[in-house]
């Protein structure tokens, strides 16, 4: 069999204890949510932050040194979750988000919240691939866990939508100290429901697997440049529609803001369906329509046109990207053993968060045509590296006897 379309034997899963399904989502879910909501109630705070801690110099790394840290630490937190067991590793990590918005609340100069955001940042990228690895125990049957990690995802679109609006009412009500303390009664309700969830038994190891073995599986290198292309092109569309319409159009910020609500809107739907849409099409061809209709999006925002238009082109995006981004989820969970699907997600979100980064600093020196372009030809290339691998599909799992230590 020719190297390139090497697939490794399937193995018959067998189920011991899985934790309780609807804990297990409904905690994933409410953690997924509190973090993306974090980033985005804090933005709309940060100019009442700086007056009232006279810090508008360093004001950017409220955000920034949040992100960054929550990047680099995603990997080693994933890979950590394995090794102590997800759901223990999910308790920590909410107990110590909990802690973290306390201190920022309480926080009284720059320097005290900007360390409390560093270690909330370490918080966050704890339970992010704990919470997905407790999903991935609780759904062993791949198709159920696409739909699972189908809704998982829709309570980040969810945080999305609703972030700003929320954050603004709160700082506006009750000053920014209010961003912080609203994720105080939820993270303390999804550690509740994560103690309530079982354990899973860790099986007995068959064979170790190397992380080289892992990074080089063909489900991983897919996922993982789709999920690089989906966010550089996301973010990347973001930055360079809003700089366009701003700058070139003489939009106010209101206006080009008011442009992505619709496409942020269809993000949730296409999550809830992609579950049910991997059964039916597979996972190659849902990451294929998603690739599509991002690309067709992107082409229609190079004909461009009214204000109005530049909302109706970015629909697709919307759609495409809420298709994608949970199948290549769910396409790294089930390409690796179970007792690595922490450094899995861990591996998957870091390379997104990276993709994020890299947009607005490979497109800021191009022209509005080449950014559109670039982005096209960025979200459909990993579709070249999947084209003869052997990848699972939304019925079958590749957990192989190298599933040696599963969470607990």
């Amino acid at each position: 069999m020719h190297p390139a379309t090497f697939c490794p034997p399937v193995p018959r899963t067998t189920v011991v204890v899985v934790p309780t399904r609807r804990s297990a989502t409904t905690a994933a879910a409410l953690s997924f949510f509190l973090i993306t909501l974090n980033a985005s109630t804090v933005t709309t705070a940060l100019p009442m932050i700086g007056r009232d801690l006279n810090a508008r110099a360093g004001l950017a790394w409220v955000l920034t040194g949040y992100s960054l840290v929550f990047a680099v630490a995603l990997l080693p937190a994933g890979a950590w979750a394995d090794r102590i067991g997800a759901r223990r590793a999910f308790v920590a990590g909410l107990a110590l988000f909990a802690a973290t918005s306390a201190v920022c609340a309480l926080a009284t100069n720059l320097t005290v919240l900007l360390a409390a955001r560093a270690v909330q940042g370490i918080a966050a990228a704890v339970i992010l691939p704990s919470g997905l690895s407790m999903l991935n125990a609780a759904y062993p049957e791949p198709s159920e866990r696409g739909k699972a990690v189908g809704r998982w995802s829709a309570a980040g679109a969810i945080a999305l939508v609703v972030g700003s609006p929320l954050g603004g009412a709160v700082t506006s009500a009750i000053g920014w100290q209010g961003t912080f303390w609203i994720n105080v009664p939820p993270t303390l309700l999804a550690l509740v429901v994560a103690l309530r969830t079982p354990a899973t038994p860790k099986p007995q190891p068959v064979r170790r697997t190397s992380y080289r073995e892992l990074v080089t599986a063909p489900a991983v290198v897919l996922s993982s440049a789709t999920g690089f292309a989906l966010n550089f092109a996301t973010y990347g569309t973001i930055f360079v529609v809003t700089l366009f319409l701003q700058q070139d159009r003489g939009q106010s910020a209101w206006v080009s803001g008011l442009v992505f609500i619709p496409m942020t809107l269809l993000i949730i739907p296409a999550n809830l369906l992609t579950g049910r849409l991997a059964v039916r099409l597979g996972i190659r061809r849902t990451l294929l329509l998603g690739q599509g209709l991002m690309a067709a999006g992107l082409a229609g925002l190079l004909i461009g046109g009214p204000v109005w238009a530049f909302a109706l082109w970015l629909l697709p995006l919307g759609i495409g990207g809420g298709l994608i981004a949970p199948t290549t989820t769910t396409l790294m969970l089930n390409g690796l053993p179970p007792a690595r699907s922490g450094f899995g997600a861990g591996l998957l979100n870091a390379i997104r968060q990276f993709g994020s980064a890299a947009a607005p600093a490979v497109l800021a020196p191009l022209g509005f045509r080449l950014c559109m372009i670039l982005s096209a030809v960025v979200i459909v290339a990993p579709a070249l590296i999947g084209r003869k691998q052997c990848l699972p599909t939304a019925n079958t799992t590749t957990k192989t006897p190298a599933a040696a230590d599963s969470q607990s």
